[in-house]
């Protein structure tokens, strides 16, 4: 199985899989090895024992034995970069069947731990929301890693605004609570100021990466003067060296080659996005819900008519606004890593606290 996508990794299992046909397994082990960690641990294993199934369990292990066997048996290789390719490709799909179901699974095990916040009324610990941020693990374990962001600009930003909400809070005897809020909502929003101009100009160059690189490949094979992908994103700039590869063989069937597989690279990485961003969202049903819910037991004055009741359960409707606040924080930042990242997350705090600004005022 795909392990957290590193896009230089990636680009070594590309190499891998196009030098291997022609110059055979040891040489496109070493030219791999030459980009990977991983490819160079592969290399010192199969020089030392030679034999592929002695490598460690995971998909490369299986590229290795399905190369190696093809090309002992002195198969055309066409028919072994074909072989190579069906077996990358399936292991790309199995990837997106895996982050799918682990969305999935987070967002039901989102659902359970909003409703457990809810039972801060038979005395559960408030603090119980914040389980959801252990997910965020989960997440990036199924991620590729398009871009990097510089996180000290907006942290510096959102320390500083947060602390001043904070000081105005603590002047204005606001309470713990009203407190906590307030100094979250100026942490948020500092960030979002150094961040967001990042994530939009992320948006822009994402855009147009599919058909830039299939293009800059393309010409490989239409253009006498191709032209080399310009590095405006991170995945363009580890492509180029493969694309530099295939202009200095030139040959038609090598190109060929490389533009299927870096085709079949690009789609993965958009249908990981966009799987992302379709699955991302319903992580915020369990805070949903529960929003809702303490806002109709307010309308309703419940807290006050439950007292009333006598029950061997003391009923603490009043503490649910401090679990919601735990709960806004870790939803916030788990839908924003699933549908892009942890800073994102953080962008959208401030959404997810807005609506309980009523309920402590």
């Amino acid at each position: 199985m795909l392990t957290s996508m590193n896009l230089k990794e990636s680009v070594s299992d590309l190499v891998f899989i196009i030098r291997v046909p022609i110059e055979g397994v040891e040489f496109a082990v070493n030219e791999s090895a030459k980009l990977s960690k991983a490819w160079a641990k592969i290399a010192t294993i199969l020089n030392s024992l030679g034999n592929p199934w002695m490598l460690p369990r995971n998909y490369r292990r299986e590229l290795v034995a399905l190369a190696s066997t093809y090309f002992s048996a002195g198969s055309d290789p066409g028919i072994t970069f074909l072989a190579l390719m069906n077996k990358y490709t399936s292991l790309l799909n199995q990837q997106i069947d895996f982050q799918t179901q682990a969305l999935v699974a987070i967002t039901v095990l989102s659902i359970m731990i909003g409703i457990l916040s809810f039972l801060i009324i038979l005395g559960v610990p408030s603090i119980v929301g914040v389980l959801g941020i252990a997910l965020v693990p989960v997440i990036h374990y199924f991620q590729v890693e398009i871009t990097k962001y510089d996180y000290k600009k907006p942290s510096i930003a959102g320390a500083i605004t947060g602390t001043v909400g904070y000081a105005i809070s603590y002047l204005s005897h606001l309470g713990i609570e009203r407190t906590v809020i307030v100094t979250l909502l100026g942490f948020g929003v500092g960030f979002a100021v150094f961040y967001v101009p990042q994530l939009l100009r992320f948006a822009r160059d994402y855009a147009g990466l599919g058909s830039r690189v299939l293009r800059s490949f393309g010409e490989l094979l239409s253009s006498p003067s191709p032209e080399s992908p310009r590095p405006i994103t991170i995945i363009e700039k580890e492509l180029m060296p493969l694309w530099d590869y295939a202009y200095s063989v030139g040959v038609r069937d090598f190109v060929e080659r490389i533009v299927m597989v870096v085709s079949a690279f690009i789609d993965y990485v958009k249908r990981s996005i966009m799987t992302g961003l379709i699955y991302g969202p319903f992580i915020t049903i369990g805070y949903a819900f529960m929003l809702f819910t303490v806002y109709v037991l307010a309308s309703l004055n419940a807290g006050t008519a439950l007292i009333n009741v006598p029950m061997p359960i003391t009923f603490n409707i009043s503490n649910l606004s401090t679990a919601l606040v735990v709960l806004a924080v870790s939803t916030a930042i788990l839908t924003g890593k699933a549908m892009h990242s942890v800073g994102l997350g953080i962008v959208l705090m401030p959404i997810f606290l807005a609506p309980l600004i009523p309920l402590v005022w």
